[in-house]
């Protein structure tokens, strides 16, 4: 065994120690895949005992993040030179930093300095990204051998560091796709529904579907049942809804099937929350603060979205579709639109990361499968 092995054997043990303070260290038998070892992550939370009082536990998260480590003699790098330096350039396989970086799990390239007794990584999607852009795949291309990478000094990896990895999520990416999206899950959002969560679970089910779209919330105010909200979509919220897409096939399998039109929200907005799940009327607080809102929509030109948690399939009648026939001036009904709960089953859908962190709270009228 020689000196660097020697290392290695020192920095591996110290490292999976300090990663099993966040989960579960799991590796390779042999190291053929240019990855040393990795870490299944679990969450601190807390159990009731039967005296009422709560208990520490750890609980176990759907992801992991994977781990190629490389020590640096002291006699490479010594302290001083450490210290005097924002990066440091480290030698890599192309093939693997391209098989690291297309992972479907988080991987991180790790460097042991051994004059400092320190660690320091990056996630190598960010380290490529800094380093190629958009260019990465493009520039080494033909590149075979070795690339030079360069990793941030202050990139230190520590306890800390390590524990706020519980914001990693893995995805498998070899299900059915919608339309070359790989989604984390089968359900078809064209054929599925919702059936209606518990209000305040819908509340902030919806507010997370405009936040990952986005949202740049100017004001919310609470009015009964009602969240009215004004602000900015920066990015296009687009939907289809499921109430009218076409379910079977007429002749063959090979036939296309009749889809619902495109329906889309962006720029300057006027957003309802209607948490109720019957309503058949508004309450005086809730009359005045919709006339409000209907006149400064009208003034300021906003695009509107109303979305409802009742029985109502959006756009095709109930009490929703009467207020906005009553309000909206002809020329501006195509501003107005109405989101049940089949509209919004498609928006949550092909918002993975919503989907993800609402999945234990939600029942489903139906569900379609991809596939």
């Amino acid at each position: 065994m020689g000196e660097h092995d020697e290392l290695e054997n020192r920095y591996l043990s110290e490292f999976e120690a300090l990663l099993s303070r966040s989960g579960v260290v799991i590796g390779y038998r042999h190291d053929r895949a240019g990855i040393d070892t990795g870490l299944h992550l679990f969450a601190r939370g807390e159990k009731p005992t039967r005296a009422g009082e709560g208990r520490p536990y750890w609980r176990a998260l759907a992801s992991r993040v994977w781990f190629q480590l490389k020590g640096v003699h002291a006699t490479t790098t010594s302290a001083a030179e450490f210290a005097n330096t924002d990066h440091v350039a480290v030698t890599v396989k192309v093939e693997h930093l391209k098989f690291w970086f297309a992972a479907p799990e988080p991987v991180y390239l790790v460097l042991y300095f051994e004059s400092v007794d320190r660690f320091i990584g990056i996630d190598v999607r960010e380290l490529v990204e800094r380093q190629w852009g958009h260019d990465f795949y493009g520039t080494l291309r033909d590149r075979h051998g070795d690339v030079v990478v360069h990793v941030p000094t202050d990139a230190v990896m520590d306890t800390v560091s390590i524990a706020a990895m519980v914001d990693h999520r893995s995805m498998r990416i070899d299900g059915p796709a919608f339309r070359g999206r790989p989604l984390g899950h089968r359900m078809d959002p064209l054929r599925s529904e919702l059936a209606p969560p518990a209000a305040d679970v819908w509340v902030e089910m919806v507010t997370r579907v405009l936040q990952a779209h986005d949202l740049r919330e100017a004001s919310r105010t609470q009015v009964g049942d009602l969240t009215v909200l004004h602000g900015t979509i920066a990015q296009t919220l687009l939907w289809q809804s499921p109430a009218f897409a076409e379910y079977g096939y007429s002749n063959s399998p090979d036939e296309v099937r009749d889809e619902p039109a495109l329906e889309q929200i962006f720029g300057n907005v006027g957003i309802i929350l209607d948490s109720t799940q019957d309503r058949t009327t508004f309450t005086d607080e809730e009359t005045k603060a919709l006339s409000e809102f209907i006149e400064a929509a009208s003034t300021n030109d906003l695009d509107v979205g109303v979305f409802f948690r009742g029985r109502d399939l959006s756009g095709t009648g109930g009490l929703w579709r009467s207020i906005v026939r009553e309000s909206a001036p002809g020329d501006r009904q195509g501003g107005w639109h109405e989101l049940g709960l089949e509209a919004l089953t498609y928006l949550v859908l092909t918002a993975t990361l919503v989907y993800l962190e609402f999945a234990p709270h939600l029942d489903w009228r139906h569900a379609n499968f991809l596939g």
